[in-house]
């Protein structure tokens, strides 16, 4: 009997440690696609404007997601007109708003420093998800807010000085990159937990690419046809790596767990976005990069580390 229990505790350990390695590989390779997705844009800048970067990456994903769409892309449950709102706002935040931005300020500030103002994300993600989701979280997270915003403090003063005034828009593109991307992933939250991961990311996918069809120019065409073989590996990167299986991937992950938790993934996005950055663009890092950088990763870390909520709270899933 006692053999018998034993037995039972070893394999229930063994579960417990193969499904946090799954999870931790999973945080990783996003991690890993999303930080040298930087370096992808960053190579695409000087072939195509901002906004026909944006378009042609999810003509792409949305060609992909339309496959998918009959194998996946059936709700768990029927959507309701009630979902309509919060599904719009999630699509034009994931795709629109997200892309605009991130592809705008990129061609302002480098590939690593633009790693490092998305990683804002998580404290906006904190924020959000504590007012709309109702997840509660410790003390912490007012030390972590307070680190993250000297650190931009320090990234933002650090780049002005190097570059002039001239990357203030820029910078501030990439603030709000970040807060579009806390605002799709804490809204997605109660859409994930009531239609599954795999029907949200495609029905996102192709609601956001419609969206975007009024930014359609004649300058797309000929930007396209000109396209070097280095600009479709990037962007063919971008579009079914990044965002096709990227998206899912990271949907995934929202669904199963709490939506602050799942922003730990950021931990590690500068770092590979940084070192792409710097072995593939050939980029500098200063000392306001490293210091800034450091200050911001502390943030984000903390808002991790597990501490005792002062009152237990639900997610609120309506």
């Amino acid at each position: 009997m006692k053999d018998l229990e034993k037995s039972n505790v070893t394999m229930t350990k063994r579960w417990s440690i193969a499904k946090l390695a799954e999870t931790y590989g999973a945080l990783v390779t996003l991690s890993l696609i999303w930080g040298l997705a930087f370096v992808a844009i960053k190579i695409m800048e000087p072939m195509v404007t901002p906004i026909n970067l944006t378009l042609l990456r999810w003509f792409i994903a949305g060609g992909a997601f339309l496959v998918l769409l009959p194998i996946f892309g059936k709700p768990r449950v029927p959507i309701e007109r009630r979902d309509i709102p919060r599904l719009l706002l999630v699509s034009f935040a994931n795709v629109v708003a997200y892309h605009l931005t991130i592809n705008y300020s990129e061609g302002v500030v480098g590939a690593g420093l633009e790693t490092l103002l998305v990683a804002l994300g998580p404290i906006f993600m904190v924020i959000l998800s504590a007012i709309f989701l109702r997840e509660r979280h410790g003390r912490t997270i007012y030390l972590a807010i307070l680190l993250a915003f000297a650190g931009s403090l320090i990234l933002f003063f650090g780049t002005v000085q190097a570059t002039g005034p001239s990357t203030i828009p820029g910078i501030l593109e990439g603030v709000g990159t970040a807060l579009s991307y806390a605002t799709f992933a804490v809204f997605a939250k109660p859409l994930l937990q009531k239609f599954g991961a795999r029907a949200v990311t495609i029905w996102v996918g192709l609601i956001g690419t419609a969206m975007l069809l009024p930014l359609l120019s004649g300058s797309f065409i000929s930007q396209v046809i000109q396209l070097p073989i280095s600009g479709w590996v990037a962007i063919l990167y971008l579009s079914l790596l990044s965002t096709v299986f990227g998206y899912i991937l990271f949907y995934t992950m929202i669904e199963r767990g709490g939506v602050a938790k799942i922003s730990i993934q950021l931990y590690l996005v500068p770092v590979f976005g940084i070192v792409g950055g710097v072995l593939i663009l050939g980029e500098s890092v200063t000392d306001f990069t490293l210091i800034g950088g450091a200050t911001m990763l502390i943030a984000v870390g903390l808002t991790t580390v597990k501490t005792k909520p002062p009152h237990s709270g639900k997610t609120d899933s309506r």
